[in-house]
């Protein structure tokens, strides 16, 4: 199959990193932890807080200059969930009209304590050529259920997962780890971990701020960047003011170079 920049590549090859290039997204690396390391949950939070209800924020995903695939997140709105507040956050993932050879969609959602930067109920479909699943995480002060719903082609039977995993306090979902590293104070040359749920199980993370770099953004022009490194060596842009805002990323895939970048920052709503 012959791509705009003139270089062949086999279908199989481009299944494999198109579909690398959808779950980079958050790019942290999970490793032991060391005794270097801090944990970011005790970590003291920044002030103000950063996040604003109606900030959508959209990124173009690419590799090897294709377009592969557009995500979007967005804070719809400030509301309640078993009697707390929280943020209810949706963000919406797609390949792009270029990878015709790899479809692929997923719509996620979190509810996020404003307070504790802890989510409440995290919500995953996900449409994976003919696979499909849902998978939905309801937090609770120790433990969270995980239920997964799949199905690997449309007409096959529906398979069940469900399970109940202990966790420690902070623990994160796949969504809500952006706005939580965004809320919390980070020194430079530093290591932090953090927990999160990902594939059915809790995993420690580890990110070192790496540097900070004057970077030029498409949709906000020159800004001022904390570069946070993983230990997987991926690389990950905040821009080191008040909105800390995700504004770069990239991955590595042997000698290719996956990116990840802001295009574009609306407001839908005025903020409380």
């Amino acid at each position: 199959m012959k791509l705009k920049t003139g270089f062949i590549e086999p279908q199989g090859k481009i299944k494999k990193y198109a579909k690398h290039c959808i779950f980079i997204i958050l790019l942290v690396g999970t490793l032991a932890v060391n005794g270097a390391s801090r944990s970011l949950v005790e970590s003291p939070d920044i002030t103000p807080n950063p996040l604003r209800v109606g900030e959508k924020l959209t990124y173009d995903i690419s590799w090897k200059k294709i377009p592969a695939a557009r995500r979007t997140d967005w804070i719809v709105e400030k509301t309640s969930m078993n009697g707390e507040d929280v943020y209810y956050i949706h963000s919406e993932m797609k390949t792009r009209s270029l990878f015709r050879v790899y479809s692929f969609q997923r719509h996620e959602e979190t509810y996020l304590n404003p307070i504790t930067l802890s989510p409440v109920y995290f919500r995953n479909r996900l449409q994976d050529q003919k696979y499909s699943a849902t998978v939905t995480i309801d937090f609770r002060e120790e433990t969270a259920e995980y239920v997964k719903l799949s199905r690997p082609k449309p007409k096959s039977p529906e398979r069940r997962e469900t399970k109940v995993i202990e966790i420690p306090v902070g623990t994160q979902d796949e969504l809500s780890t952006l706005y939580f590293l965004r809320s919390k104070e980070f020194e430079l040359g530093k290591t932090y971990f953090f927990p999160i749920i990902t594939k059915g199980k809790v995993q420690k993370v580890t990110l070192t701020v790496e540097r900070r770099e004057m970077i030029k953004s498409k949709a906000l022009g020159r800004v001022k960047t904390l570069v946070l490194q993983t230990s997987a060596g991926d690389r990950f842009w905040l821009t080191d003011d008040a909105r800390r805002l995700p504004v770069k990323a990239e991955s590595k895939i042997g000698q290719l170079t996956v990116k990840i970048t802001l295009t574009d920052v609306e407001f839908t709503k005025s903020s409380d």
